[in-house]
């Protein structure tokens, strides 16, 4: 009998074990991407200060195409296309799996034939890894791959001029270690086969290419020898040169008459359509020169004995092919002065010769073939000069020398007479964004810091019903914007911190800010503060902040006063430590310091600490002692010297935490995400089947333990089973990486900072709900979000902005969001009705019966006589004097699903009505004593 009882248990036990089994799997196997593609994004913005160009490409013909078509390639934000001169851009790369491009390039012979190289060649520290080069017949409209892929960084491509199918690729190659796929390469059959024609060697790329159009088997090559590491970039080497071929890429020599030798950084290369002959190149020549007068007495002045000083940047012209080279800038004149490694491209009128043009700060130019220049620094004087500067590339009109268009980090500039003056297209929704943060104001804002473009605020729901534009965000900082984090419980205060550690409180309140930078007394070295300085407000107490350099510190007072509260949590490397340049031999790189924060939100005083050369620590007792983890993720698989993109303290236990780290800056593209339960003893990794992309961010929900989001360099991942199974979230957002999501603890919207294309937002609160066993239902109405009713402006003026040229991003739906699940395509009508708490019939429509999650919007109007949906209808009160009696007032209503002889009922709740004050409204912050 008793062998029969064991025999039976054990049978009900796997009974048990495959019916659940069963619903796992199918409840894994329902959650995919096209369950997902019900959360759709708003992209937000901020769009109006647009983003780094990487290139611009225009149809040499027909004269239509010449004059209103042109692409826009950028660093991080894909390929964009207007065929109106500007008046609207459509993305037209956004299907491909990377969108950091490095350059562009039509067939002179047929425009449709487009080229693309991913993988900007702008050797910065966020300079994103294409996958080789692709290939448009149609003019953008479908792509192929066509190889090349491993060398992640396309400088330039160029293409016969009456054969298509001839183009020879300038790759960079790795930008952090050697490989070999790099050089010059060519193909002769339209990019089915490729064939390096040049090579130096596996640390030495091609930097720029140009082709001569009259002889086209006659190019030149520069070469690039430089050295980039996460702490150091040594901007220079003797195998830096120029090379020419004239039989087609068969055999090239190095031209070497009158160019400098030694160190040598990077080389930008033109011609003069004109005249071929002309070639012109700025060098960074990264030699040692004696202090000149002026600068023996600047150092002595300063107390410093005089030093020599580096050469700087160079230009160089030849009349002769490349035979004989004269330098033509005097020695006072650095022609590339700020980060020649990401500068220092050279363009050459086309129809004038002596009118040479370099990118920089600002746009150099030299109308006597280089001997004299203006607009050298910032501010320029002369040409483009209320652009905004960081000039990255440049296209001349070859039919009319004074059109001129101009990318910079500030995006497209367009002139028409020459420079003089310009115009800028601020509607291409760009933005790279490192941090964001929210406020809990009603509607609540939205804040983030970007590269190049400072720290900027919006709302989540503008007072303009049409939605959000360029007119709602407003600057809260400057410099490049990284972290913006806002008390929550009183969001007059924000805090921000800008490049390598610059740190300011601001009162929203009365419109201004306080330097909190943290200084060391003196006698100790001073604090190391990384590109991305974290700032982190305590979830116990918002009077507390966290910062860090290579110590964590801490501020009890709003930032006032700071303490350090842990020793150097750094690996503290002092042979890797140099001093900060972006020009010196070597370039030192602030690094070695911390670079994310998270206190428990379980526990006050538990706070783990990751730095970028791969550290995490833990203390349990508010700094006073602490353990290294590193050892122990990396007995879990984590790389040792790894940049920790994220720690994440749990919001439900105190013992347990979440680990990114991020191989970008050591070419190793793996996804490392672990987690701890037990205070980091032990770690396991979360990657599971995430595709081999560095990950930026994870974040754990405040609602439901399991669902996890995943930021990395290609979109947005999203688990529900704690990080077992991962499905992309990408929906409308193109492969763009993301730097940062946060959930919205009161609305559940996910905000999701992207580097290229701004701010992303959807509503997730559906998501929070959902689990293996709820997929598994054949039936299931969410609950519903209380709803606030937002009455925006609308007086029937026309105060909106004209033409199509402006980005408007719709607000919400301004009703009450129905969503629910049906786990097959339903067979009967899906009907909705709404009700009062009694049972009184206010709206009832039929709903979608597709299979997954389906949405209705109840517009929160009672049914009129004429109503047959959930949107605006006729309804009660439709001739109204104003909204308010048009809608049902604040309270709770019922919403009842039914299906059949199937019923489902949820409490919907309408919490207020609010409406926009006209101002603004000045503040006094002093009155006369």
């Amino acid at each position: 009998m008793k062998t029969k009882r064991v025999i039976l248990e054990i049978l009900l036990a796997l009974v048990c074990f495959v019916f659940v089994y069963e619903i796992h799997a199918d409840g894994q196997d329902l959650f995919n991407e096209s369950l997902l593609k019900s959360f759709t994004y708003r992209n937000l913005g901020p769009h109006r200060v647009g983003a780094r160009i990487s290139d611009i490409a225009v149809p040499e013909s027909p004269p239509k195409e010449h004059l209103y078509t042109f692409y826009v390639a950028t660093w991080s934000g894909g390929l964009w296309k207007t065929t109106n001169n500007g008046t609207t851009f459509e993305p037209v790369f956004d299907g491909q799996s990377r969108l950091a491009i490095g350059d562009v390039a039509l067939a002179p012979s047929n425009p449709d034939i487009v080229w693309v190289g991913t993988g900007d060649a702008f050797c910065s520290r966020s300079s994103y890894a294409g996958d080789g080069v692709y290939k448009s017949l149609d003019g953008g409209k479908t792509w192929k791959n066509m190889g090349l892929k491993d060398s992640l960084h396309i400088a330039r491509i160029v293409i016969h001029p009456k054969n298509p199918d001839v183009v020879y690729v300038a790759a960079m190659g790795h930008l952090f270690t050697d490989n070999q796929e790099r050089g010059v390469f060519k193909t002769t059959n339209g990019g089915q086969t490729w064939e390096k024609v040049l090579y130096v060697n596996d640390k030495v790329g091609v930097i720029d290419l140009a082709m001569n159009p009259a002889r086209p088997e006659i190019l030149y090559a520069a070469t690039y020898d430089k050295q980039r590491l996460p702490w150091m970039y040594v901007n220079g080497g003797p195998e830096s040169g120029i090379y020419k071929t004239t039989d087609a890429g068969k055999t090239w020599a190095r031209l070497g008459e009158g160019l400098p030798g030694g160190r040598i950084g990077r080389i930008g290369l033109d011609l003069c359509l004109k005249n071929p002959d002309i070639v012109c190149a700025v060098v960074e020549n990264a030699n040692m020169r004696p202090p000149t007068k002026k600068e023996i007495e600047q150092d002595q002045a300063r107390g410093l004995q005089p030093r020599d000083r580096m050469i700087g940047g160079e230009l160089y012209r030849t009349e002769n092919g490349g035979k004989m080279w004269a330098k033509m800038n005097s020695a006072e004149d650095n022609v590339s002065s700020k980060g020649p490694y990401y500068f220092s491209q050279i363009r050459v009128d086309p129809n004038n010769g002596k009118n040479i043009f370099v990118t920089g700060v600002s746009l150099a130019n030299s109308t006597d073939g280089g001997k004299t220049w203006n607009d050298l620094d910032w501010p320029p004087k002369r040409l483009f000069a209320k652009m905004f500067g960081d000039v990255r590339t440049l296209w001349i009109d070859p039919q009319n020398s004074d059109r001129i268009i101009l990318g910079s980090d500030g995006g497209i500039f367009i002139s028409y007479d020459g420079g003089k003056t310009s115009d800028h297209y601020y509607n291409l929704p760009l933005g790279e964004v490192y941090a964001i943060g929210v406020d809990m104001e009603d509607p609540y804002n939205i804040y983030a810091g970007l590269q190049d473009h400072e720290l900027w605020k919006g709302p989540s729901n503008s007072a303009d019903g049409r939605g959000v534009t360029l007119l709602d965000w407003a600057a809260v900082g400057n410099g490049d914007g990284m972290f913006a984090q806002v008390d929550p419980n009183d969001s007059r205060w924000l805090y921000t911190t800008m490049q390598y550690g610059g740190h300011f409180r601001v009162d929203q309140k009365l419109g201004y800010r306080t330097s909190i930078q943290p200084t060391r007394e003196r006698g100790k070295p001073p604090y190391r503060f990384i590109w991305c300085t974290p700032l982190h407000i305590s979830p116990h107490n918002s009077n507390i902040l966290y910062t860090g350099g290579q110590v964590l510190l801490r501020s009890l007072d709003r930032g006032d006063h700071w303490q350090e509260i842990s020793p150097d949590l750094s690996t503290n490397d002092t042979s890797k430590i140099f001093p900060s340049s972006e020009g010196g031999i070597p370039g030192g790189i602030p690094f070695f310091a911390i670079s994310s924060i998270s206190e428990s939100p379980v526990t006050p005083g538990i706070i783990w600490v990751g730095t970028s050369d791969g550290k995490v620590h833990v203390t349990k007792d508010n700094g006073a002692t602490w353990t290294d983890l590193t050892p122990k993720i990396s007995a879990a698989g984590g790389r040792e010297d790894c940049y920790v993109s994220r720690v994440r303290a749990s919001y439900y236990k105190e013992g347990t935490a979440y680990v990114a780290k991020n191989g970008y800056r050591n070419d190793d593209f793996r996804p490392f995400i672990y987690k701890t339960e037990d205070f980091g003893a032990t770690w396991t990794s979360l990657a599971g089947n995430l595709p081999d992309e560095p990950v930026n961010v994870i974040y754990e929900d405040a609602k439901n333990p399991n669902l996890l989001f995943l930021g990395n360099d290609t979109g947005v991942f999203v688990s529900i089973s704690g990080g077992k199974n991962w499905v992309k979230m990408n929906n409308n957002m193109p492969n763009v990486a993301v730097h940062d999501l946060l959930v919205h603890p009161r609305e559940s919207d996910m905000v999701v900072g992207s580097y290229g294309r701004g701010i992303f937002m959807t509503n997730i609160a559906s998501l929070q709900e959902m689990n293996e066993s709820m997929l598994a239902e054949d039936i299931h109405l969410f609950g519903i979000k209380p709803k606030v009713q937002r009455v925006t402006w609308a007086f029937g003026a026309n105060d909106y902005l004209f033409g199509d040229r402006h980005i408007v991003t719709p607000n919400e739906p301004n009703g009450v969001v129905i969503n629910y699940y049906l786990k097959n395509k339903a067979a009967d009508k899906v009907k909705l009705t709404v009700t009062d708490p009694y049972g009184k019939e206010l709206a009832s429509f039929n709903g979608p019966t597709n299979a997954g999650i389906n949405t209705l919007i109840w517009d929160m109007r009672p049914a009129g006589p004429r109503r047959e949906g959930p949107g605006p209808g006729a309804g009660l009160g439709a001739r109204s004097r104003d909204v308010l009696s048009q809608w049902v007032p604040p309270g709770e209503y019922v919403v009842v699903l039914e299906i059949g002889d199937k019923k489902f009922t949820q409490k919907a709740q309408i919490t207020k009505t609010i409406g926009w004050s006209i101002g603004p409204f000045p503040q006094v912050i002093r009155y006369l004593p």
